[in-house]
């Protein structure tokens, strides 16, 4: 990851990266694949399942986009994991899996029910460059942070 990361010098560069992954939900009842720009029918069920209609997916790994040693990145997936559970979310743990070779999955967290506003927040603390979010029926949508 670090040489696609050291190599991403723009917003446009970085949302190549984005686009060219895959965001995995790892729910009980099925793996759940994500991708920015599409509809994907295994989403809207598990956001029905849960009973509500809005989404993201975030991860606390390589803050700013920048690459990040392995025990700081699982420090920080740890504490966005009890961070989203503190504040009454209902989750799942999921994975952003790259389509390029050279780049390790990093450990993700699927939010059901929380809406941009509040998505953006918790990626901003845990200093993201963007992070996923969605509706029912809708396309996943790359929402880039300030």
């Amino acid at each position: 990851m670090e040489q696609y990361l050291t190599e991403a010098s723009s917003d446009a560069a970085l949302e190549q990266l984005y686009r060219a992954t895959t965001y995995r939900i790892d729910s009980d009842a099925a793996v759940v694949d994500v991708r920015i720009g599409a509809c994907q029918a295994g989403v809207d069920a598990l956001l029905t399942a849960f009973g509500v209609t809005d989404w993201a997916f975030i991860t606390a790994w390589n803050p700013g986009s920048q690459p990040t040693d392995a025990a700081t990145n699982a420090d920080a997936q740890g504490r966005l994991l009890a961070c989203v559970r503190a504040a009454g979310f209902r989750c799942l743990e999921g994975r952003g899996i790259p389509d390029a070779p050279g780049w390790e999955p990093e450990p993700s967290v699927w939010i059901a029910g929380i809406d941009r506003t509040a998505a953006a927040r918790i990626g901003a603390c845990f200093r993201q460059t963007a992070i996923l979010v969605g509706s029912m029926g809708g396309a996943a949508e790359l929402l880039f942070l300030e």
